[in-house]
């Protein structure tokens, strides 16, 4: 394999179905997708931005990144995203956001950007705005809420994730766990 990759895009990926892989630029590995990365690598993390080639599942060819393979002409995901690097066969409505730099799911049309919280919220959701509050960490998981999952506004403003929410509110707690205010 050239410049020694590591391949182990033979992996299952149980986060998207698609039919190649990432060369990451990062450890020189090739993974399925940037998530299946993130759960192995433990020192360090892949910026999908930074990935400049792709391996087709098909028929094998290390290629640059595009949304069909430039060998055996097989389209890689019927959702493709060039900036995220994203690529994915089941329809989830994803749409990307410029102003979050991200792709969503859920359909465009069923989200707004508030640029004030800088994040994107389902239409007709009323929420008391907090300057930039999704470029802070969940006060649950502590993982990124700008880029992980979709998230859940609080009445007093603070952001968590909706699985983290859920869990919050099976274990009976019904505070924001930042501020105290009832939830």
């Amino acid at each position: 394999m050239a410049n020694n990759l590591v391949d182990i895009s033979s992996q299952f990926c149980p986060h998207y179905v698609r039919k190649c892989a990432l060369v990451c630029p990062c450890c020189n590995k090739i993974y399925r997708c940037r998530l299946c990365h993130n759960a192995v690598e433990i020192n360090h993390e892949l910026n999908r931005n930074t990935v400049q080639r792709i391996k087709c599942l098909q028929c094998g060819v290390i290629q640059g990144v595009a949304s069909k393979c430039s060998s055996c002409f097989i389209t890689f995901g019927l959702y493709y995203c060039e900036t995220c690097r994203l690529f994915d066969d089941n329809d989830k409505g994803q749409f990307h956001c410029a102003k979050c730099g991200l792709c969503r799911v859920g359909g465009r049309e069923n989200y707004c950007h508030c640029n004030k919280c800088g994040i994107c919220f389902k239409v007709g959701f009323t929420h008391k705005c907090i300057e930039q509050c999704s470029s802070s960490d969940c006060p649950i998981c502590l993982q990124d809420l700008h880029s992980c999952g979709e998230c859940q506004k609080l009445i007093c403003g603070h952001l968590i994730h909706v699985t983290c929410y859920r869990e919050l509110r099976q274990k009976f707690k019904s505070i924001c766990p930042l501020c105290a205010t009832k939830i």
